[in-house]
């Protein structure tokens, strides 16, 4: 569960938020239906600890974050950007030296799985020998979901994830989400994500 209690934050003049709080259940998918500008982003970085408010706290799994235990939270967090910037390198490489890091040394890499994954996400199986700097934007953040669900961490946020994408693919990464178990938290102005039955948080 996460637990976001009386958030403060302003940035200057601006008051970003103003004792927001918001309760996610495990498994929960989550929509952040704000208009720009509002602070949707910063909130995924607050839950990631990448951002510190004025005042409130964040509880994740019963642990109020901090620096002290941040490494730990974001071990149980996937994060996926709308701009995802790859090193130049065979994209099967890029995936197996993101496997490498220390946090997900307990992850083998097993190519059927991930030939099984790159179909799941209609992209060919000659994707694992592409430089990355071929791919398209849409085929980035397609290689960024597989890239999290073979961490398999426990929440995902989820920034713009569907920008890139056109209509039937949109519905289709949307749809792959939503059967999912773990818990997502989504940013996104696509319509796709607003007809879905997601829980809409408004602000």
């Amino acid at each position: 569960m996460i637990k976001l209690e009386n958030i403060n934050l302003r940035f200057g003049n601006k008051e970003i938020f103003s004792d927001f709080s918001l309760t996610i259940k495990n498994g929960e998918k989550i929509l952040l239906n704000a208009p720009s500008g509002k602070g949707k982003s910063s909130l995924l970085k607050i839950i990631m600890g990448f951002l510190k408010p004025d005042s409130g706290q964040v509880i994740i799994e019963d642990k109020v974050l901090s620096a002290q235990n941040v490494k730990e939270i974001r071990g149980k967090i996937a994060y996926l950007p709308q701009d995802i910037s790859f090193p130049k390198m065979k994209v099967e490489d890029f995936i197996q030296n993101v496997l490498a890091y220390e946090s997900n040394k307990n992850i083998s890499y097993n190519r059927d799985s991930v030939e099984g994954m790159l179909k799941d996400l209609i992209l060919p199986k000659d994707t694992l020998a592409q430089d990355t700097s071929s791919l398209s934007g849409g085929e980035k953040q397609r290689i960024g979901i597989l890239i999290m669900q073979l961490l398999n961490r426990e929440i995902f946020l989820l920034d713009e994830v569907t920008s890139a994408l056109n209509s039937e693919l949109k519905v289709f990464i949307t749809n792959y989400f939503l059967k999912m178990k773990q818990t997502i938290i989504v940013v996104s102005h696509d319509e796709v994500w607003q007809e879905k039955d997601l829980r809409k948080v408004v602000w």
